[in-house]
């Protein structure tokens, strides 16, 4: 790390803690548990156009229905993600390349993330900032000034982790012994969906997929406690981000 740090062993000690308090819910993803309860990675939400006629993706198999909303929001390019878990939400205008939103982490405070490119860009509240110099050491964070990075430095690849990126870049797909099933087609959000259902010991996810216009995901709901409810719409609005303005300050280096 820079200066004000009295050694590379309390840098490296100090990284680590401000690491795991940006992870708390970027790193609980639903990645472990959907692979552990359906050998699947995580899944997102969409929101599809309205269509007089069925696209057709009810007469598909569950898998099917799964891989291809995945898919199909990937195709989109970007979407408008919202995310909910017991202590933790998002709201996150996505792309393969940008992200624009806030993460709010419940009695850990919130941030603003921009990512364009490679770069990152974080804005913290006085409740994050507080806990993040308090793990680094020194004052690193402030709710007046942009911290800026890039994906090399551990911190800010971690607030960037919140963007979930790699769904456009590798949609997720459920495999080929997942135990889950096909639900009869419902309104959901005003939407026509057909629901895919993965249900145990007395818990539940249910991936919603448009059955008008262009088969995205429109919704996911758990009753799980480590999988989070998301919603994904506005697909193919460019995202827009942009280096913010104001006064910025260099991420604190490994």
């Amino acid at each position: 790390m820079k200066t004000h740090i009295p050694s590379a062993r309390h840098a490296a000690a100090a990284l680590t803690c401000a690491v795991a308090l940006v992870s708390l819910t970027a790193c609980n993803s639903d990645t472990a548990a959907t692979k552990s309860a359906a050998g699947s990675t995580p899944s997102k939400a969409a929101n599809a156009s309205p269509a007089a006629e069925s696209n057709g993706i009810e007469k598909l198999s569950p898998k099917e229905i799964y891989d291809t909303g995945m898919k199909t929001n990937a195709q989109a390019g970007s979407f408008h993600e919202k995310m909910e878990r017991e202590g933790t939400k998002s709201d996150l205008r996505l792309s393969a390349t940008e992200c624009v939103g806030t993460v709010e982490i419940s009695g850990k405070g919130s941030f603003e993330v921009i990512r364009k490119g490679n770069d990152v860009w974080a804005k913290p509240d006085s409740t994050f900032a507080e806990g993040m110099n308090s793990a680094l050491g020194k004052t690193a964070f402030s709710t007046d000034k942009w911290t800026h990075g890039t994906p090399s430095n551990a911190l800010m690849a971690k607030l960037a982790s919140w963007c979930h990126q790699e769904q456009f870049t590798a949609p997720d797909t459920l495999d080929a012994g997942s135990k889950v099933t096909k639900g009869k087609v419902t309104t959901v959000d005003g939407q026509s969906a057909v629901p895919v259902v993965l249900s145990g010991k007395g818990e539940s996810v249910t991936w919603y997929v448009a059955t008008t216009g262009k088969p995205y995901f429109i919704k996911q709901d758990s009753t799980r406690e480590d999988m989070q409810d998301l919603t994904d719409s506005d697909f193919g609005t460019a995202v827009g981000a942009k280096a913010p303005s104001g006064t910025v300050v260099a991420a604190p280096d490994a």
